[in-house]
């Protein structure tokens, strides 16, 4: 029951610390996953796509 906790102490500050960066690393991400689906030779209808590549 120890080691859960301090896993848990351990590990926030560590998630707290990263989200930032997930949060600044989103709209690049976002910006690039329409190049992607882009290159794929699948369909756009085969694939979820919940943005318009004119939002980039």
């Amino acid at each position: 029951m120890r080691y859960t906790f301090f896993f848990t102490y351990c590990l926030l500050p560590i998630a707290y610390c990263l989200l930032p960066i997930a949060y600044c690393l989103l709209p690049i991400a976002y910006c690039l996953l329409p190049i992607a689906y882009c290159l794929l030779p699948t369909p756009y209808s085969l694939l979820p796509v919940p943005f318009a590549i004119a939002d980039c």
